[in-house]
């Protein structure tokens, strides 16, 4: 791997490559190491920069037209090497089967695919993402895995399943999750080059339209090149994916791929909130059923809840989980003891945080070391909280703004919807686990009150940072924009992976799907490159 900055590299007009990927996030990282292997010259090019700039996170600001949205746009995207690992929650868990449905109460639903076409490309993903297993590891596999037994009495299965969602670890710094900017000498071959501080400002086709050209590339300094590729890869997120297709327009004034109007619409995200509390007193039993395992080799799993396939289908409810999340409180003896270790304690009130709550330290260290449980904190607060999908809705989509960026972009419109169907179902989840918590014995919870009064979600209900949909998937182009292999209709050698592809995003967190796929494509790239 060689790697250099536009900036520095000076005024070249010219480059060249075989296969140029936009983005050096988990998709666009692990497709380059996929390809490390081949004879492909590939070029990556990302917009910031070893660390974080002011001048690429400045590329990211968006105007909202839609529901409320996260304000900082560094929780949402990361213009830097490594690119949103920087700043993912780690969370990995492979989408349900019902996800991939064409479900009659979900317009627009159904994935092209299979979820078993998927299974091995998941399973290959966990090693990328520093999990220990990919699939099969949500339902009762989870125990086997585990080596215990389940410590909870059985839900009914008509309504509620277990879920369990693994923790992603970097293997340099077991604290971290896996940080992919980290791991490029590791990752990539002789065969890869990655430009920094160079921002795609448009894609560039052939004279007819029907084949990847070059991308033209701007540095922060306003050098410009040129770079020229028989296959381009955008690997840049929901938003900024479909933003470089509207914007490459010089050729087709709609922007690439968009001939039928669909490129930026179906934007979806995940609802998330929480949906009930439980007195943050005598709830140890529930917080440790539902709180973090530790199996054999360390790795860490949470453990949650999921709306069964069987309500979602009589009652037309979207797909959801939910999970415990307690507030923490300054004088936790666990923090107390953090503070120590890196220097920032208060000697006089850490020192009789830990002092009075040595048993909670003592039971703490049990739970962790002896039962390989997570560690029991002091809390002021237990709620319950869903995450739901959304449904594809074409009126929620980005388009261009009338604002330009520094290279002259125009920058992202992003109009969000949120519907009723979502509300609904994070409502139907409270109802469902207070009555089967009160039939095994569990603490009932207490309904947040926009659940009560069955209103609008609260106003700090925003995204979660996982935009997708924007560039769906599928075979027919009058519905779709990329074919089952992530190629644009009609556009040869011009692909796009990620969120974006998503033709509905079920409950689950995206990364790991989005580097199954990744590696999905670039199986497909390396065969074309044989051919």
């Amino acid at each position: 791997m060689q790697t250099f900055a536009l900036t520095a590299f000076g005024g070249t007009e010219y480059l060249d490559c075989d296969i140029c990927i936009i983005g050096s996030g988990p998709a666009g990282i692990t497709i380059a190491g996929a390809l490390a292997a081949t004879r492909a010259r590939v070029t990556i090019v990302e917009s910031g920069d070893f660390e974080r700039r002011d001048f690429a996170d400045a590329l990211d600001e968006i105007e909202n037209i839609g529901a409320p949205r996260m304000d900082d746009q560094w929780v949402v995207r990361n213009r830097i090497v490594g690119g949103s690992s920087h700043t993912w929650s780690g969370r990995c868990v492979p989408f349900d089967e019902i996800d991939f449905e064409e479900r009659g109460w979900i317009a627009h639903s159904g994935w092209p695919i299979p979820l078993a076409e998927l299974t091995g490309y998941l399973e290959d993903a966990a090693p990328l993402l520093g999990i220990s297993r990919g699939f099969g590891f949500c339902g009762e596999q989870f125990w086997q895995l585990a080596r215990r037994a389940r410590p909870v009495g059985e839900f009914d299965p008509a309504l509620l399943h277990s879920y369990y969602w693994q923790f992603s670890r970097d293997p340099d710094k077991s604290s971290e999750h896996m940080r992919f900017g980290w791991h490029l000498k590791q990752t990539l071959g002789e065969n890869a080059t990655l430009i920094t501080q160079a921002t795609v400002c448009r894609i560039n086709t052939d004279a007819d339209g029907n084949a990847a050209a070059s991308v033209e590339l701007a540095a922060p300094d306003g050098t410009r090149a040129t770079l020229r590729a028989k296959t381009i890869v955008l690997c840049a997120g929901g938003i900024e994916n479909a933003r470089l297709l509207l914007c490459s327009n010089n050729l087709m004034p709609a922007g690439l791929g968009n001939a039928n109007g669909l490129v930026g619409r179906y934007l979806m995200d995940h609802v998330r909130g929480p949906i009930a509390q439980f007195s943050p007193d005598g709830n140890a039993r529930l917080r440790q059923q539902f709180g973090h395992y530790r199996l054999p080799g360390g790795q860490v799993f949470a453990h949650g809840l999921w709306l069964s396939p069987a309500v979602q289908r009589a009652e037309g409810l979207v797909n959801c989980a939910a999970w415990l999340e307690g507030r923490i409180t300054h004088d936790d003896p666990w923090n107390a003891i953090k503070r120590f270790m890196k220097g920032r304690a208060d000697p006089v009130s850490d020192t009789k945080a830990i002092v009075t709550q040595a048993g909670m330290l003592a039971r703490g260290a049990k739970n962790y070391f002896i039962d390989r449980n997570g560690l029991m904190r002091k809390i002021d607060r237990l709620n319950l909280v869903c995450m739901a999908e959304q449904i594809p809705d074409p009126e929620s989509r980005v388009t261009l703004s009338d604002t330009l960026d520094a290279f002259g972009v125009p920058r992202a419109r992003i109009d969000w919807r949120v519907h009723e169907i979502e509300r609904q179902s994070m409502r139907r989840m409270v109802d469902i686990i207070a009555a089967e918590f009160a039939r095994i014995g569990l603490p009932a919870p207490v309904a947040e009150g926009w659940v009560r009064e069955n209103a609008a979600f609260p106003d700090d209900f925003r995204d979660v940072a996982h935009p997708a949909g924007t560039t769906r998937m599928g075979s027919d182009p009058a519905t779709s924009v990329v074919d089952l292999d992530g190629q644009v209709h009609g556009i040869h050698g011009l692909y796009v992976t990620g969120g974006s592809v998503f033709p509905t995003c079920g409950h689950a967190n995206p990364t790991q799907m989005i580097v199954a796929l990744a590696l999905r494509l670039a199986e497909r790239l390396k065969a074309g490159l044989k051919g």
